[in-house]
């Protein structure tokens, strides 16, 4: 019997039923790219599963990284940083990030930090770092163009096939649009406009790289209304509303980033991908978290101010992380992060563009790929947001 928390993510996956236990073998694919890809494995019989994932972006996605490129102390390595899971890991929640489930959504091994030297990559690795940007060359991080050239150096430690296989899992650009909207805060149309066609060039180069190493099946998470972080609306004083600038400028990323890999799926020899609706996501768990078995979308779990959107610490943490969207004023909880994956995993079109990774994961390399299922902006999904 389903359990209340896994029956209102039908809400957002239409005719996807998720699986109570999280076991992807019980999950049923999504009807329409179901049909797809079964009459194409049908003249196609023979294809493979992907063992393989590779993950590029910033905290969200962070393993463990941070801590060997800083020279301070890193908060995801001390509590309240892993409470519900025991112990802190380098990973910016209460425990376990997305990548994290859908390693196990895939039967594998959590995927390890590839700075982290000791660890086994015999399954992939992960790049992203804490407080890595698209552009710009911060401190104690990695740009994602530096992320993709690591990765090319480290290639030779996995196979051809290993690499043709995998999943190259992508979310970044968040502090690249937080950072603008605090140097830029009445930008002309032209202005955002442009800044959005640097991050997306950028985006772009670093995609074609990872294609040319071999990398066939792309997973991307766009941004979410960045307005609404906890850290933002204490910070702009906005702590009933969200912020709109850093919204819109979400917005805009996530379309020009939509008509890039869609136009990549067309140009690229077997490029495939999966695009995530992560913006529609969080915006219906900030506006509406009860409908997701979350008390509050507003506040944070962990910090200090009205919202507790800054300063987590073991002294300012909320008891019960799994009522809470976010952790601290800019990540999100292990609860949020459990919804967020099976999304990904298995949700339908109008969630998950043109397929969720499940139908992404056993697509055969050498047919055509359906990727114009449905438009997320046709189904007024991308680029909406709510100030």
């Amino acid at each position: 019997m389903l359990s209340m928390e896994r029956v209102l993510l039908l809400s957002e996956t239409s005719s996807t039923l998720v699986s109570p236990m999280g076991d992807p073998n019980s999950l049923i694919l999504s009807l329409p790219c179901l049909l797809l890809t079964t009459l194409a494995l049908l003249h196609y019989p023979t294809y493979s599963v992907a063992q393989t994932l590779f993950v590029f972006g910033d905290g969200y996605y962070d393993a463990g990284n941070k801590q060997f490129l800083s020279g301070n102390r890193v908060d995801a390595n001390s509590p309240p940083y892993g409470i519900s899971v025991g112990e802190a890991t380098g990973r910016w929640s209460d425990g376990r990030i997305v990548p994290d489930y859908l390693a196990g959504f895939m039967s594998i091994p959590r995927i390890p930090p590839i700075l982290r030297s000791s660890a086994d990559f015999s399954h992939g690795a992960s790049f992203a770092v804490a407080d890595a940007t698209v552009l710009g060359s911060p401190l104690e991080t990695m740009t994602l163009s530096e992320q993709v050239k690591k990765f090319s150096r480290n290639k030779n430690k996995w196979t051809d096939k290993a690499l043709s296989e995998a999943i190259y899992l992508t979310y970044i650009g968040s502090d690249d649009y937080l950072n603008y909207a605090k140097s830029n805060p009445n930008p002309s149309a032209d202005q955002k406009q442009a800044f959005v066609d640097q991050v997306i060039t950028s985006i772009e180069a670093a995609i074609k790289l990872v294609h040319e190493a071999g990398g066939r099946k792309f997973a991307f998470q766009n941004l979410p209304p960045l307005g609404c972080l906890p850290m933002v609306k204490q910070e702009t004083g906005n702590e009933k509303d969200c912020v709109k600038l850093p919204s819109e400028m979400a917005a805009l990323h996530n379309n020009n980033l939509l008509k890039l890999i869609e136009k990549l799926a067309q140009d690229l020899e077997s490029f495939q991908y999966s695009f995530y609706d992560f913006f529609s996501s969080v915006q219906n768990r900030v506006f509406e978290p009860e409908t997701y078995i979350f008390g509050t979308g507003t506040a944070a779990c962990c910090g200090t101010g009205t919202l507790k959107g800054t300063d987590c610490a073991a002294k300012n943490v909320c008891v019960n992380p799994k009522e809470y969207v976010f952790f601290d004023g800019k990540h999100l909880t292990q609860e949020a992060n459990f919804q967020v994956a099976h999304l990904m995993w298995n949700a339908d079109p109008q969630v998950s563009e043109p397929n969720n990774l499940r139908e992404l994961l056993v697509f055969p390399l050498d047919i055509p790929f359906i990727y114009n299922v449905k438009r997320l902006d046709q189904v007024g999904k991308t680029g909406s947001f709510v100030i």
